[in-house]
């Protein structure tokens, strides 16, 4: 591989490009020799440049972008698109009964969360509907709140956007599709092994990840949890969907699904593990409780996003309260924690993924005790 580091430099090249010139030569600086030969060096200096940057795009382990793209296509993967977000919304009439409204009707979220359009798609029942996201996107997923319309529609009195139908999901980013790749070039998928079935459920748009457990109720039976791709525990409506790609339970073991003939598949989601947090904080000056609370959370679940990655791939996983704490210092205004506890404990909380439940850590509640 070219490198622009070792050598390939302008002064390097120029100064051998200079050596060859007999020294019975002016070739000092300012000279004719030395004019004519500096902005060739400079240019071959940026060639060795781009063949550097070249080199690196033609690597599964260093591409990036689109040149990824193409690595991965080479061994049969493709990068997950953004999907659209699709939500239940909840119509009321001025009475407070529940009233039907157009399919393809369009609501909007209000400004101040950012004014996301949804279309009316799909009637679950009278008054309850799913709307889908104009946007694609994780951001879908975020609003819960009152809906505004953007047509007339006689006698509404409340419309109201509820739970996540199908969360939506960002495009996946390059070290997410490396992953992949390399897991299907090290696990040898083939014929309905383990390796097999947690390539092709990972490769589901809106798939994270997949615990496989092999003859979980009998011969022939096989078992997969499954996350979103943000680890989170997906609705019943995605479930289904993969339940459904997988080994459709009309007709389940009859290989009409990804299964292979046989196989008796049942797609489930962990149980979860709530993981509740307290601890006593010191904070700097003009810092409060309540403006660094977000913050927190979200340190706290970066580490725990990273056992939940081992949550699929390990026999057993820990929750350390020092790690915890890490996390907790790591947040712009925090000057000190202390008599943190995991669950009313100060031990770290070990859990087995395959336990008859399969506990997964998700953290549920954060008490912050300002010293």
């Amino acid at each position: 591989m070219f490198n622009f580091s070792e050598g390939n430099g302008f002064k390097d090249i120029l100064q051998r490009m200079l050596d060859t010139i007999p020294d019975n030569l002016d070739k000092r600086q300012g000279s004719i020799i030395y004019d004519a030969l500096a902005p060739a060096s400079a240019e071959l200096a940026q060639c060795y440049i781009a063949l550097d940057v070249y080199a690196d795009q033609t690597y599964l382990l260093t591409a990036v972008g689109e040149n990824l793209d193409n690595k991965a296509y080479d061994y049969g993967v493709e990068r997950n698109k953004a999907t659209y977000s699709k939500r239940i919304g909840v119509f009321l009439d001025n009475e407070g009964n529940s009233m039907e409204i157009p399919i393809g009707s369009r609501w909007s979220t209000p400004v101040s969360s950012g004014g996301h359009n949804y279309q009316v798609t799909e009637q679950l029942e009278i008054g309850k509907y799913i709307l889908t996201c104009e946007t694609t996107g994780t951001i879908g997923n975020e609003y819960y709140g009152d809906l505004l319309p953007l047509e007339s529609i006689n006698n509404v009195g409340s419309a109201t956007l509820t739970d996540i139908y199908i969360g939506g999901e960002d495009t996946e980013d390059d070290e997410s599709l490396r992953a992949r790749v390399l897991e299907k070039v090290n696990t040898h998928p083939y014929g309905g092994n383990i390796a097999d079935y947690k390539t092709y459920v990972k490769s589901i748009q809106g798939i994270g990840d997949c615990l496989v457990i092999p003859v979980w109720n009998g011969g022939g039976t096989v078992k997969l949890l499954i996350v979103t791709s943000s680890y989170q525990i997906p609705t019943e409506a995605k479930v289904e969907e993969v339940q459904n790609l997988v080994d459709p339970l009309a007709n389940s073991g009859k290989g009409y699904g990804k299964a292979p003939i046989g196989h008796e598949v049942t797609v489930t989601v962990p149980e979860v593990f709530n993981i509740n947090v307290e601890f006593n904080i010191v904070l700097e000056d003009n810092f409060t409780v309540s403006g660094v609370r977000e913050n927190i959370k979200n340190a706290i679940n970066e580490y725990l996003k990273t056992v939940q990655r081992s949550w699929f791939t390990e026999d057993e996983v820990i929750v350390y309260i020092s790690r915890i704490m890490a996390a907790i210092l790591s947040v712009n205004g925090v000057v000190s924690v202390n008599n943190l506890t995991l669950n009313n404990n100060v031990v770290d909380i070990t859990i087995n993924p395959k336990d008859e439940d399969n506990p997964y850590p998700m953290l549920n509640e954060v008490v912050i005790n300002e010293s």
